[in-house]
């Protein structure tokens, strides 16, 4: 019982050596990728959109006027001081107020609950990368089941969905270009758009999917013990944690969760 005992705590601990990530500064939102990742050293080309391309993205990142009732960001489900999460078991969008954990639906008896919890968007970036550095961006995989492909797609999907961001102000068929029609209206998205994609008639759908995935595609978090042992820095993990890492492999857990993102 105690081997038992001790192989469950190295297995815990290794498992948080891949979760721990550390930022020079407290306060930021956006870590840009500027070296190999473990668990191959694996290399990303340098983020090819411009700086205007992401500064636009994140504005619309946190903007509620992405919903239906103006009243849901990306930002609400996907929240920096979660992790870029939101830390519930079921994630509530459309009619809820507050955040993370202190979220709730401000009236119980017609809140509709996501069918998940929202995952982190940390990392994003690597989805779909095989431990040799293969990667297609327009077929990397999104959402827990997969359902979609690249952070383009996924951008737009929660526009969409009723219990996420639309709510019942727009109709999933019209929901893209009611959002385009509010934004057009407004003369600092018309300028922020035309300095992004250098066009007067620049705010389309798809733009709004490239500038929210460009943002997405500058939150990494590549520095945890893990990474850091896997760039050849030994003392980056302890003894329990390394048996862990090796039970992890001896126990088959690999076979699943492989890649850099594991």
């Amino acid at each position: 019982m105690k081997n038992l005992e001790t192989l469950f705590l190295a297995f815990s601990c290794f498992i948080f050596s891949l979760l721990v990530f550390s930022c020079k500064n407290n306060d930021a939102e956006v870590n840009t990728v500027t070296e190999d990742l473990s668990p191959s050293s694996l290399k990303v080309e340098a983020n090819a959109a411009s700086s205007q391309t992401i500064a636009l993205g994140k504005t619309l990142f946190w903007d509620p006027i992405l919903s239906g009732n103006k009243d849901v960001a990306c930002a609400t489900c996907h929240h920096p001081a979660n992790g870029y999460a939101d830390n519930l078991d079921i994630s509530i969008g459309v009619g809820g107020v507050g955040l993370g954990i202190n979220r709730h639906f401000l009236n119980p008896s017609t809140g509709v609950f996501n069918k998940r919890n929202s995952q982190t968007i940390l990392n994003t970036v690597f989805n779909g990368m095989d431990v040799n550095g293969n990667y297609d961006p327009s077929n990397a995989p999104m959402f827990w089941d997969s359902r979609v492909k690249s952070l383009e797609n996924q951008s737009l999907e929660p526009i969409k969905t009723l219990e996420e961001m639309r709510g019942t102000r727009f109709t999933e068929k019209n929901a893209l270009d009611s959002v385009v029609a509010r934004l057009k209206n407004i003369p600092e998205y018309q300028l922020l758009f035309k300095n992004a994609f250098g066009a007067s008639q620049a705010i389309t759908s798809d733009n709004i999917s490239v500038a929210i995935a460009a943002f997405e595609r500058t939150l990494t978090a590549n520095n945890s013990p893990f990474d850091r042992f896997k760039r050849g820095e030994r003392t980056a993990m302890n003894a329990l944690e390394i048996q862990g890492m090796n039970a992890f492999q001896t126990a088959g857990c690999a076979g699943c969760h492989t890649g850099s993102m594991f």
